[in-house]
């Protein structure tokens, strides 16, 4: 979501006015401070929009978390499978133990933290995908981020 864009909007229509009131200074300057104390609020207001967005989002698509996030300083929609969706069987109660070299492990680590989940989370979708073992919910399947 580019809040700048909302304000440039909004800057040009505040100058339209201004050109309307035929350009006394005072004026302009008046707009330009009203622009500015808006600037904030306008923000605050992208971050509440992603967030109804969000909870629309949440609303009609089971199995996934929509999180608001801040990517450089913007509102964006953070989509992840829930950890329901993951699950092969009755329970997540068989245990393994797996020795790796640091660097994999640290490269295993990174690849969930980039899509939002957690280590066993990944591994397991990670290992079944590649084993044919995950069972698929009918229906479309939904990855990565959105952007509005």
């Amino acid at each position: 979501m580019d809040t700048s864009t909302v304000m440039t909007k909004i800057e040009a229509a505040v100058e339209q006015q201004i050109l309307i009131a035929g350009g006394d200074p005072q004026v302009e300057s008046a707009a330009r401070m009203v622009l500015a104390a808006l600037d904030p609020a306008i923000r605050q207001l992208a971050i509440d929009l992603a967030e109804q967005a969000a909870a629309e989002v949440v609303s009609q698509l089971s199995g996934y978390d929509i999180d608001v996030v801040l990517s450089e300083g913007e509102p964006t929609l953070r989509v992840r499978q829930t950890e329901e969706e993951v699950t092969l069987g009755d329970s997540m109660d068989a245990r393994i133990t797996l020795r790796l070299p640091p660097n994999l492990k640290e490269l295993i680590e990174m690849s969930a933290e980039e899509r939002g989940e957690s280590l066993n989370t990944w591994l397991v979708k990670t290992i079944s995908s590649r084993t044919g073992g995950q069972r698929r919910k009918a229906g479309r399947r939904v990855e990565g981020t959105i952007e509005t």
